[in-house]
């Protein structure tokens, strides 16, 4: 049983809904929080109120004061601390602080749950409190850019895997990328959770989301460590590549085991290790691959873009942790510089054919992104800035087609840039090697018209018995057929050296060689029909010229003379224009001939006897015609130059399907050896073969005689011979 097919495009777009949903209960989950709408920050070592969010029912006049502590109703007071505002917990050094820092914030949770909280600042003249109704839930539009940040990296990641591996669901790379993808979302969402809280979280939504940090972070270094393990070049033993699997499965089951929260602050270790071994496996995968231009221009890319990437994660975020400083940046910017990883991704692919992705697929990266910006915009408008919903979709409708999908295309032509010769050049060029005479010149200019198109790394000449255009070797070498007395040729690794070719390639050369056939097909008509122009024209100045220019030689009288002279000239003028559309008449076309013969014949002083037949029939063609005088002025000519007759006879018998000529004298004969090399005689016989007929002589002592037979009527035997 066959099983049905499912469109990559469709899988996709219900893993971006997917994707999409997630998104949205994770800002569920954010908005699901107790507000009070303060801004808090740390001015030296006391937490300070640095702006009143719209929608509080704070007044604005606490902007600029210490808060101190916070208490619910009967319930003692919980002090506030710079360290309650932490971004990441497993910055906090010892396992003692980060105790007091989770119970901390379980207390202040449980207390803005109970709905009215006392806030005491600190005064000048002692302590202040003010009561304040806390929010059940915090307004979208308050959600600070750290979340959204650090959600857009989640979905990003995932997208382009996801991309990957609905495209290629058989390529094993692609799946470990994926799970790279999947452990960054993992990572970046969970942070987005407890990073962007406006004072406290729970203990149990810290245990979830602190637990799914870590191990989503380890989930990315088990897909990105595999991934390079195995691809572009496979450098280990395939049971090896379960290994680091196995030993960072080991280190999230302890990070999700029992005696949390205590192994927290170990997570900054093992990401610390993964990204280093991920750094050393990408510099094993470029020394593998240093003779492999191909994978060294994929790497380049890729590795770099991860190094980078990565790198720039743990230098600025978790490195500063493990020596006990304060991260360089905040981890919720740090996660940025992931998107450093999938930008490589994507170029790798459109540039190298990463993962081997047809050029289609990259309509579906673009698009999808454009949804995704758009419902994001539209989103943005609506909390942002308190738009309806009709004109906020309205503005971000017009946005993406104004501002991203021009911009896209400039992307897209930038990526998918080619060395695209137009195509009044490439017809140009073709005809110029199709017509090129010297072999080697064509060989030449071939080669130069291959380079210029897909600049390839190395040229090479192919057995002449290859007939097939194809990609080899996964895309480095493309072959390319003979055609005509053009050779095969191979061409290895486009772009010198920095790409491979694809099936875009394949099908652009396929299209040119049938152009380049075409174009060697029409050059051999046309010089075949000049060669048989130029038999044509010879045959004729042989056969009807030649035998006038003879006649006038030997005649005597000037007026004669002058009479066959302007004939020739008229003959002469009708055989160069060659007008091949008009027939004769026969009865006419053997007067005429009737009279040219037997004065030719009569200045020679020969007898001339001539008998025919009644002509009945009506018109015939110019090949017929001309083929006909050939036969009696090529036979007239012999016998004025050569035989010494007196006497001659031109007998002409219809039948029922043609002609019989028969030409005869009474001279010496000639020596049928040398005759038989003669042009005359050649050309007579090939010119009665085209036309289905028959000629044939005979010699001796009491004279010559010329026999031809024309199917003058068999109009389909001369349509064949046409």
């Amino acid at each position: 049983m066959t099983r049905p097919h499912v469109a990559p495009g469709a899988v996709f777009a219900l893993c971006v809904v997917l994707y999409l949903a997630a998104a949205a209960a994770l800002t569920w989950v954010a908005t699901a929080q107790p507000w009070l709408g303060l801004r808090l920050g740390v001015v030296g070592q006391s937490v300070v109120v640095t702006d009143i969010a719209q929608g509080s029912a704070m007044d604005r006049d606490m902007i600029g004061k210490r808060l101190l502590s916070v208490s619910a109703d009967n319930q003692p007071a919980i002090p506030v601390t710079p360290l309650d505002l932490i971004e990441e917990p497993d910055g906090i050094g010892d396992q003692e602080t980060l105790r007091r820092f989770f119970d901390r914030q379980d207390r202040l949770h449980d207390a803005l749950r109970s709905g009215a909280v006392t806030l005491t600042f600190d005064q000048a003249d002692g302590p202040e409190s003010v009561s304040v109704r806390v929010q059940e839930s915090r307004p979208v539009s308050d959600l600070p850019m750290k979340f959204w940040t650090q959600i857009f990296v989640a979905f990003v990641g995932m997208f382009i895997g996801t991309w990957v591996v609905c495209l290629r669901p058989h390529e094993q790379a692609g799946w470990w990328f994926l799970l790279s993808g999947i452990g960054l979302a993992l990572a970046s969402s969970s942070a987005a959770i407890y990073s962007s809280r406006e004072l406290a979280l729970s203990l149990k939504a810290y245990s979830v989301a602190c637990r799914v940090n870590p191990g989503g972070s380890l989930l990315f270094g088990i897909g990105m460590v595999t991934l390079f393990l195995s691809y572009p070049r496979r450098i280990v033993p395939k049971p090896v590549l379960w290994l680091p699997t196995l030993l960072i499965g080991a280190c999230i089951l302890l990070v999700l085991g029992p005696g949390w929260p205590d192994k927290l602050n170990n997570a900054p270790d093992m990401i610390a290790i993964i990204m280093v071994a991920l750094l050393l496996v990408i510099a094993a995968q470029v020394a593998a691959n240093r003779r492999d231009p191909a994978a060294r221009a994929m790497l380049g890319w890729l590795g770099v873009s991860v190094a980078v990437g990565a790198g720039g994660f743990v230098l600025t975020s978790i490195l500063p942790t493990l020596i006990g400083l304060a991260p360089v940046i905040e981890q919720s910017t740090a996660f940025l510089f992931f998107l450093i990883i999938y930008a490589g991704i994507a170029l790798a692919v459109t540039r190298y054919r990463l993962f081997d992705l047809a050029n289609w697929s990259y309509g579906i990266l673009f698009y999808g992104l454009g949804v995704a910006l758009l419902l994001g915009l539209d989103a943005a408008l609506i909390y942002g800035l308190s738009l309806g919903r009709a004109p906020a979709f309205g503005i971000a409708l017009a946005a993406i087609c104004m501002v991203y999908l021009p911009l896209r295309d400039k992307v897209w032509v930038l990526l998918k840039r080619n060395r695209e010769i137009p195509a009044e050049e490439l017809y140009r060029r073709v005809t110029q090697i199709a017509h090129a005479r010297d072999p080697e010149d064509k060989q030449r200019l071939l080669r130069k018209f291959w380079s210029d198109i897909f600049n390839p790394l190395r040229i090479k000449d192919q057995p002449a018995s290859t007939t097939i255009t194809e990609l080899q070797d996964d895309g480095r070498i493309l072959t390319l057929a003979s055609i005509g007395n053009l050779p095969a040729l191979s061409l290895e690794l486009a772009g010198q050296g920095s790409r491979l070719f694809s099936s875009r390639d394949l099908a652009r050369a396929d299209a040119i060689l049938s152009l380049l056939d075409a174009s060697l097909s029409q050059h051999e008509t046309y010089l075949q029909a000049v060669s048989a122009e130029r038999l044509r024209i010879n045959r004729d100045m042989h056969d009807n010229i030649g035998v006038l220019l003879l006649s006038a030689l030997h005649t005597g009288p000037r007026e004669r003379k002058d009479l066959l002279i302007r004939q020739t000239l008229a003959d002469l003028r009708e055989l160069i224009s060659n007008p091949d559309q008009t027939d004769w008449d026969l009865r006419d076309l053997l007067a005429d001939l009737r009279a040219e013969i037997i004065t030719h014949f009569e200045a020679a002083h020969i007898t001339v006897t001539w008998q025919a037949d009644e002509i009945t029939k009506g018109r015939i063609s110019h090949r017929l015609a001309h083929a006909l005088r050939a036969f009696l002025r090529e036979g007239t000519s012999n016998i004025l130059r050569h035989s010494g007759a007196t006497e001659a006879k031109v007998q002409i018998d219809l039948k029922s399907d043609g002609v019989q000529l028969t030409l005869s004298d009474n001279g010496s004969g000639f020596d049928s050896s040398v005759a038989s090399l003669g042009n005359g005689f050649r050309n007579l016989r090939n010119r009665f073969t085209q036309l289905q007929g028959a000629f044939s002589y005979s010699t001796g002592a009491k004279g010559t005689t010329l026999t031809a037979f024309l199917p003058l009527f068999s109009t389909q035997k001369e349509a064949a011979a046409e």
